[in-house]
This record gives C-alpha cells, sequence and structure tokens, in this order.
C-alpha cells in the first residue's frame, strides 16, 4: 500500500513538472495558451536567451581578456528587436 501511495506522489509530481517546463505555471491541470500568449511567452524566452548569453560574454572577457565587443554589439541589436516585437505583441494581447 505504501508502494502505490509512493507511486501516485511521483506520478503526481513528475505530470506538476512536465506542466510546469511546458506553460512555465505550476498547475495540475493546464489552461490552454491562444497563440498570441504563446508569441509573447516565445519572446520573453528569447529575451531572457540573448540576455544571458550577453552576460556570459560579460564574463568570458573578464577571465580570458578577449575583446567580445562585437558579440555583445549583435546582441544589443537582436535584444533590441526582441524587445520591440514583444511590446507590440503585448499590446496585441491587450
Amino acid at each position: 500500500m505504501k508502494k502505490l501511495a509512493l507511486l501516485i506522489v511521483v506520478l503526481v509530481v513528475v505530470w506538476l513538472g512536465v506542466n510546469y517546463v511546458r506553460t512555465g505555471q505550476l498547475s495540475f491541470m493546464p489552461t490552454s495558451l491562444s497563440a498570441e500568449e504563446q508569441h509573447v511567452r516565445d519572446l520573453e524566452g528569447e529575451l531572457k536567451g540573448v540576455e544571458d548569453q550577453m552576460s556570459q560574454a560579460g564574463r568570458t572577457a573578464g577571465i580570458t581578456g578577449m575583446d567580445t565587443t562585437a558579440d555583445v554589439s549583435a546582441l544589443m541589436v537582436k535584444k533590441d528587436k526582441l524587445q520591440k516585437e514583444l511590446e507590440e505583441a503585448r499590446k496585441k494581447l491587450h
């Protein structure tokens, strides 16, 4: 009986984890997102990735002394573009 209860608890935790990875919300039965909402979430994820790459370039430059100016400037252009797209997508959403 204890093994069955433990199995159920593990399955619930796994289900919640999968839903959290998919939707970014901790819920048992996730709500479906509209195409616009999904687009906003995708843009937010891309923006976070670009910011992470920029901070990584800064750490690399600090540790190795390499010039990462060109890399960071290209990432800045991409970041500006993503921010504008995100703004427009949020306006369409509301």
